[in-house]
């Protein structure tokens, strides 16, 4: 694993210098993991940051907030980790340090290894020396396999609005290549971020003229294609209704030569209809009239795994994730031991 680990550092030793002259190696908490993130009036606060050495906390700004990726990882909260990744991403488009990430998750976790390894040697109490001892072992298998990532891979989630596709989409992306899963990209985002509105803030028809639509496409596609090639999963999250969005979507991953699976959503408009109805703080704008619409326009053959989507959110999570593994079985990550 040490060779491995040294291997990953040559290998992206240009970009870890680049980012430090870009200011992203500053003084950070240093030990950002559960135990050290407290929730207080229900937001979630850090403390206890290093502030002794500044070897320890003068570090990538990634580097820090792997330590709270994989902590999540290993406690069996891969969704977590996930959400946790895809918001950082979101504030910050720092999808160029993508690469660090499996060398990043390693190195936290070999770092536990040596600390819980260290404490075994110095515990008295035969039972908990051995429970240190395979906590150990469990970190230290983990930082191997966080340096042997899987193959990146492209997910399209496509449907009318209230077919469910964020929700899939979101209970797919721990599932979906190295840890800590896929990124996600969702039109709905994508236009309110474009246009420069809060996305829970409804849009006029200025923000979903053919002009805008095709922008966020486009936008899509460009994060898709550049989290592919830093090696990390994506998956597109979005209508998908003309043709030619979806070949283009494949082209991507035809290009990027990486797997890809497209999954079409179908369900009834009364459930389509009651769902978009009941939703409250969302990104998407869509309603009744909306989905009439989208139903009457001409969607061409789709070609993608079709999947009924009218069950609970939860079944057809497992029903895609079935698929996946039938179609997808190199790109999938299992979570911790």
């Amino acid at each position: 694993m040490t060779s491995d680990a040294r291997t990953e550092l040559q290998k992206h030793a240009a970009l870890l210098d680049e980012r430090r002259r870009g200011g992203r190696v500053r003084e950070c908490h240093g030990d950002l993991h559960l135990r050290n993130i407290v929730l207080v009036d229900r937001r979630a606060t850090i403390f206890d940051g290093v502030e002794f050495n500044d070897e320890i906390s003068c570090i990538d700004v990634l580097y820090d907030l792997a330590f709270l990726l994989m902590d999540l990882w290993r406690r069996r909260l891969p969704g977590h980790a996930n959400v946790v990744l895809n918001r950082y991403l979101s504030e910050t488009a720092d999808l160029e340090a993508l690469p660090l990430l499996p060398l990043f998750l390693s190195c936290r976790a070999a770092v536990r290894a040596k600390t819980s390894a260290t404490a075994a040697s110095m515990e008295s109490e035969l039972k908990r020396r051995d429970e240190l001892l395979l906590l150990a072992a469990e970190y230290l298998e983990m930082a191997d396999r966080f340096l042997h990532p899987p193959a990146p891979c492209l997910v399209a989630v496509g449907g009318l609005s209230g077919s469910g596709k964020s929700t899939v989409a979101a209970g797919l992306a721990a599932a979906v290549g190295a840890a800590p899963g896929a990124l996600i990209f969702r039109s709905d985002e994508t236009r309110k971020g474009l246009c420069g509105v809060p996305s829970s803030e409804p849009l006029g028809p200025d923000g979903y003229t053919a002009e805008v639509s095709q922008r966020v496409y486009d936008a899509l596609f460009h994060h898709a294609r550049s989290a592919i090639r830093c090696g990390h999963a994506a998956i597109v999250d979005a209508v998908f209704a003309q043709p030619a969005h979806r070949l283009a979507v494949e082209r991507i991953a035809a290009e990027a030569s990486v797997p890809f699976v497209g999954c079409w959503l179908d369900a009834p408009d009364r459930i389509l209809i009651d769902r978009v109805e009941r939703r409250r703080n969302d990104p998407s704008d869509a309603d009744a009239a909306v989905i009439r619409g989208q139903r009457a326009a001409d969607t061409g053959l789709i070609g993608w795994t079709r999947v009924d989507a009218s069950p609970p959110p939860e079944v057809v999570v497992d029903t895609v994730l079935a698929i996946l593994h039938r179609q997808l079985p190199a790109t999938l990550m299992p979570a911790a031991p």
